[in-house]
């Protein structure tokens, strides 16, 4: 992993707002009445006040409202009947305040057609906490020696066969039997196992566990749809450093303001392999602006909506960026204390050069994570 060593003080965003909630959510509440319809906004006082239950829910989850009515968590903008007293309270999606808003498709016959669908990846996040017992600020533009414990989704996968030696690559732990990694690790190597819990290559302090099955996207062509599924011989040991990490869900764009981390135990560009886990924080790259990059520097990759451009801070003409031997690992943002997978470190040019390097975006395989890891989507 080449990284730079400028120290920058800023914070993830979402560690911002788990400083200071309240004030933030007024404030951009304040900024969406005042671009909401008058008719909204000068609505009944029931049709319009803020949430009280304390329950955190998110959007696209069904609410509670007055009564014996559900409702969906919409952003507030988009719902056209105001922000409903006495629902639930609705978090944040980016920017944007997320409210109890009535669901439309209600009737009083048979509901089962407007069933609200709740992804099976959300409700397993719920279920298993990727919260870090050692949560540390990112420090961005910096190459920084990971804790023990404040990753404890990560894994290193141990090849076998003759064509093992010097192959390095990362995985997720997503689910007790499977990790999620990058498809392009396996093209001249089988995984034969995956070390949890670890720091160091050699630690001693490790969870060993047998892969049973690898499960390759079938449709994986060199950069296209590089993602890929190990399947564990055993459910995983949950602990202190050993837990999955959720899955992000929300299809939204991230944006280039929203720090994000990468890790993994790659060479740092000089051909010099990691002895340690390293850390580093990137941000996204808007993929037009990405595309324009690789072809002002006459590279001839195809870059679609699958994937994900993220590049670190510049210093003494060098740039932050996953390397060789990252391949496979995650690319996280940290909300509220847990850590979501955004994306898997797939591709890109030379390491530490200004072009961002490429990463699976998560999203748009949630249906085929979602089918072979739980079996299919739940409601």
């Amino acid at each position: 992993m080449r990284c730079s060593r400028r120290p920058v003080s800023r914070r993830v965003v979402a560690a911002v707002w788990t400083d200071r909630p309240l004030l933030l959510y007024t404030s951009v509440l304040l900024t969406v009445l005042h671009i909401l319809p008058v008719d909204i906004v000068s609505g009944s006082a029931g049709d319009f006040n803020f949430p009280i239950d304390s329950d955190s829910l998110y959007e696209g989850d069904k609410c509670g409202l007055p009564g014996t009515r559900t409702g969906i968590c919409r952003k507030a903008a988009l719902c056209p009947h105001g922000i409903r007293s006495n629902g639930a309270r609705c978090e944040f999606s980016g920017n944007d305040p997320v409210v109890c808003c009535p669901d439309t498709t209600q009737s009083t016959g048979d509901t089962t057609s407007n069933r609200i669908t709740i992804r099976i990846a959300k409700q397993e996040c719920e279920r298993f906490s990727s919260g870090s017992t050692h949560l540390t600020d990112h420090v961005s533009g910096r190459r920084l020696e990971a804790d023990r414990g404040e990753f404890p989704f990560m894994s290193l996968v141990v090849f076998g066969g003759e064509n093992s030696e010097g192959t390095r690559c990362g995985a997720s732990l997503i689910a007790p039997r499977f990790l999620l990694t990058a498809a392009h690790c396996f093209r001249d190597a089988s995984p034969a196992k995956v070390y949890l819990g670890i720091i160091l290559p050699n630690d001693a302090e490790k969870d060993e566990y047998l892969v049973r099955q690898l499960h390759t996207h079938e449709e994986y062509r060199s950069r296209r749809n590089d993602i890929a599924l190990l399947e564990l011989e055993k459910d995983v040991v949950f602990k202190r450093d050993v837990s999955p990490v959720c899955l992000n869900t929300d299809v939204s764009e991230i944006g280039p303001t929203v720090n994000l981390t990468v890790m993994g135990w790659g060479s740092d560009g000089n051909g010099m392999r990691a002895d340690k886990l390293w850390k580093a924080v990137v941000n996204e790259i808007p993929l037009d602006q990405c595309k324009q990059m690789y072809r002002s520097a006459n590279l001839s990759v195809s870059i679609t909506d699958d994937q994900l451009c993220a590049l670190g801070e510049i210093w003494q003409d060098e740039y932050t960026d996953a390397c060789e031997g990252d391949s496979g690992g995650p690319l996280v943002m940290r909300v509220r204390q847990k850590f979501y997978i955004v994306g898997v470190v797939s591709t890109g040019a030379p390491c530490g050069g200004q072009i961002p390097g490429l990463y699976t975006r998560v999203t748009r395989y949630l249906d085929w994570i979602e089918q072979r890891v739980w079996g299919g989507s739940q409601s």
